[in-house]
């Protein structure tokens, strides 16, 4: 097809959309300001969501997350652990919202079995301060590889990536967009385009308002996530209660994450966690895990999520489900994301492909990545290239777990780096 489509933002989002659109056949390029993967969509806590942690009061979100949940574990299965994730009772009034979670969970699709807590306990002692729990298919995602390799993939059908490209503008005439202008390499470049997609999460806003429109619905919400060093246990672990601070304990490699916060803040470039903020998550969380207080901090990061500002009233209870914004009178040459999360990614990617497709008339049935035959076929072409090679030396020795990581390092650097 001879119609070009400029991606901005190279998370989940914007890496699923390249993908679908490339596989429809569409000429793609992605434009990313730092690395792939490098923004909201790799600063999350890590989680597959089953939808367990939405089902009663965003019941929308938790049944996309469920089906999400089951099918990037099918695509991506070399980047998912199945860890289960269990929801605990610190009280007797988390204890009661159990009630009301088994049977939200249950109209949602999720699987959710109480565990009879005597037998929790002989199990896990380390938590024996729980009252009450329950299991459910919550898993652990490598962001950074599974991301970069469905850019390989995109990159193999075609598209174009350039990381390391701010993009500072869209341009417009009549009712459609041109093109964009962006900064490279220190260089100022002017490129046409047919249509945009903006998947720059929390930043969506203002690179509209710096292309002369109107802001998106996005309500900036940060949250912090504090790293412990070692596990506590080897599933994932949630207080039973509604979406709140301090409500997640992830196993991610030998550490622990612990997560999150909700605040909302102006400008997504200038928030700072405060010292307060991760003592005041370690202090409540070790009410159910009073491990948490003693295990070294190894450190902190945040991210800041692209909430719907007009689907809640705060940041706890606005929806984590996600709409795609076609700007009035460009007909749909330009869409932006607005919500979301790391868990529905695909399914944002694929249905903005969707809406693409529809715009310019294409008919074709999406097929999702085959990860498997695309690293197969990416270190075929690229088996000569000294970084890529460098990084499968990595297999059969002493780091072998960590040779994906050095492999996806390498894999966005040529693809990412070589344009």
């Amino acid at each position: 097809m001879s119609e070009k489509i400029a991606v901005i933002g190279a998370g989940i989002n914007g890496i699923f959309a390249a993908y679908y659109l490339a596989y429809a056949g569409y000429d793609v390029t992605v434009f990313e300001r730092g690395d792939i993967d490098s923004g909201t969509s790799g600063r999350f806590h890590g989680m597959l969501h089953s939808g367990a942690r939405y089902a009663t009061n965003d019941e929308v979100s938790a049944r996309e997350c469920i089906v999400e949940n089951r099918r990037i574990s099918n695509i991506g299965h070399r980047y998912v652990e199945n860890t289960g994730g269990y929801f605990l009772a610190a009280n007797d009034d988390e204890a009661e919202f159990g009630d009301v979670l088994f049977d939200a969970c249950r109209r949602a699709g999720i699987d959710i079995s109480e565990i009879p807590i005597e037998e929790f306990a002989r199990d896990n002692p380390q938590l024996k301060n729980a009252r009450r729990a329950m299991r459910v298919p919550d898993k652990v995602i490598r962001s950074y590889e599974f991301v970069v390799s469905v850019a390989a993939a995109a990159h193999l059908m075609g598209t174009k990536i350039r990381t390391y490209s701010d993009v500072k503008k869209i341009d417009i005439e009549g009712n459609s967009v041109t093109g964009i202008e962006y900064e490279r390499s220190g260089k100022e470049i002017s490129e046409k385009f047919d249509a945009v997609v903006n998947a720059t999460g929390p930043f969506s806003g203002k690179i509209l308002e710096r292309s002369g429109l109107k802001q998106t619905p996005v309500m900036p919400s940060a949250g912090i996530m504090v790293v412990l060093e070692g596990r506590v246990s080897t599933a994932i672990l949630n207080r039973m209660r509604e979406p709140s601070d301090a409500d997640i304990l992830l196993p991610y490699w030998s550490n622990s994450i612990l997560g999150t916060s909700a605040v909302v803040v102006e400008d997504p470039d200038s928030f700072r966690p405060e010292p307060e903020d991760m003592q005041m998550m370690i202090d409540d969380m070790s009410e159910l895990v009073p491990a948490v207080k003693i295990m070294p901090i190894k450190r902190y990061y945040y991210s800041v999520r692209p909430l719907i500002e007009d689907a809640g009233e705060d940041a706890r209870t606005a929806s984590r489900s996600f709409r795609i914004v076609g700007e009035e009178d460009l007909d749909d040459t330009l869409l932006s994301v607005v919500g979301g999360k790391f868990t529905t990614g695909r399914l944002v990617g694929e249905e903005i492909a969707k809406r693409v497709m529809h715009h310019f008339g294409t008919v074709i049935d999406l097929k999702d990545p085959d990860l498997d035959a695309t690293l197969e076929a990416f270190e075929k072409r690229y088996a000569s290239d000294p970084i890529i090679s460098r990084a499968l030396e990595r297999r059969g020795t002493i780091d072998e777990e960590y040779a994906g990581i050095a492999e996806a390092y390498a894999i966005s650097s040529i693809i990412g780096g070589k344009q």
